[in-house]
């Protein structure tokens, strides 16, 4: 998870509107939510958080098919999927067809809000104004991404002045404190974006920045819990704080109970913690899911192993780390009767020394995998190891293959 999806991320604070009685300014907290559109929302944050992305898409599909006109819809289906490529190393690069529907989702949201934007109910205009900055900021983070930076630049300044817009009409709208907030943070705290405000007079404020999004996670009934999830990713990437992490990805465990991802991310703070028996038992939790449905599991991998780290994916920081964590599990379960738990934890540490070019020993380990009871295709995997070298790039290569039967790239 890195900084430039966190604007981006902020797109699934939005609710779809939908029309009611006339509402004075002070009286707007946010976008209009139908029980319909509420009912949609969970589901699709809930599949998204479960890392079942295909069926996170559909989910925010049925928004849009529930209100063509409305930019809600749009907006939250572009959010998942730049959720996902923000997760899921190389995704717009395997899959363009992906890259498309969120550039034409952007496009539509911002049609759509200019349309609201020009209304004369003040709830309505509210939500123009906001869904126009949210989707001119999510241009603006591709921009980012490819690197344009003036463009990403002008194009976030362009943001924020339809997003002070909705404070101005309305302000309490939470959820444009939340996108606020992320630019804010981000402006201040991304070298090439700080470089370009100070150029041309426009600085952030990460301070700020910060207690804008906390002020949503904790007031918004809607942006809460992406609120919380931005906190996650500024607390474990950006500021290596694990202990402010902690009480964050707990709030998201209970609000998400199905979500592996926060399992693993919850074990992740545990080790970093010192609460090594912590950390075991909820990896010995997200096994209990593997082992319900592994071929299920399969699309989840390319998530779980590179999303914290991107581009460094199975560097040798980042496996280097993972070995330490691996080296210690195995130690501590050394005298249990084998099973799949035992067999992944065997074929996972073989493939991180394969990646840090410790051939030998990866070797060994593929041997003990063929001897300890099969968990969907370790044993498979374990033969085609020994064989050939699972290095980073092999590595890589498989995670993405599997990430792309479920896209359908």
């Amino acid at each position: 998870m890195r900084t430039e999806a966190l604007f981006v991320a902020a797109l699934l604070a939005a609710a779809l509107a939908v029309p009611g009685p006339a509402r004075a300014a002070s009286e707007i907290g946010g976008p209009r939510l139908s029980t319909a559109a509420a009912a949609q929302l969970d589901e699709g944050l809930a599949r998204l958080y479960s890392l079942d992305y295909a069926q996170s898409r559909a989910a925010f599909r049925r928004l849009i098919e529930l209100d063509p006109e409305n930019p809600f819809g749009y907006l939250f289906e572009a959010g998942g999927i730049w959720w996902q490529s923000s997760q899921e190393y190389g995704l717009f690069t395997d899959t363009p067809t992906l890259q498309g529907l969120f550039e034409a989702d952007v496009d539509a949201a911002q049609r759509k809000a200019d349309a609201y934007a020009g209304s004369e109910d003040l709830q309505t205009k509210a939500d123009g104004y906001f869904v126009s900055g949210m989707a001119l900021g999510t241009l603006g983070q591709w921009r980012l991404m490819r690197h344009h930076m003036l463009d990403a630049y002008f194009t976030g300044k362009k943001a924020i002045k339809q997003l002070r817009k909705c404070r101005k009409l309305a302000p309490g709208y939470a959820d444009a404190r939340l996108g606020l907030g992320v630019f804010d943070y981000q402006t201040a705290h991304l070298s090439g974006v700080a470089k370009l405000g100070v150029l041309f007079g426009m600085k952030g404020n990460e301070k700020r920045g910060l207690e804008n999004i906390v002020y949503a996670m904790e007031n918004s009934p809607t942006a809460g819990r992406q609120a919380a999830q931005l906190l996650s990713q500024i607390y474990i990437v950006d500021m290596r704080d694990f202990t402010r992490a902690l009480p964050v990805i707990r709030r998201l465990r209970s609000d998400f109970p199905g979500s592996p991802y926060f399992v693993f991310l919850e074990a992740l703070l545990r080790h970093r913690l010192g609460d090594w028996d912590g950390s075991l038992a909820l990896v010995r939790e997200l096994y209990r899911r593997i082992e319900a449905d592994p071929a299920a599991f399969r699309t989840k991998w390319l998530t779980l192993v590179c999303g914290l780290s991107g581009a460094d994916c199975l560097s040798k920081g980042d496996a280097d780390l993972a070995l330490t964590w691996f080296d210690r599990a195995l130690d501590a379960t050394s005298g249990e009767t084998p099973t799949g738990f035992h067999t992944l934890l065997h074929l996972f540490r073989g493939q991180l020394l394969d990646a840090l070019d410790r051939r030998d020993e990866a070797v060994a380990e593929y041997r003990r995998v063929v001897a300890l009871p099969n968990i969907d295709d370790a044993h498979e995997r374990a033969y085609a190891c020994q064989s050939a070298p699972c290095d980073r790039a092999e590595i890589l290569r498989r995670l993405r293959a599997l990430s792309r039967i479920e896209t359908g790239g």
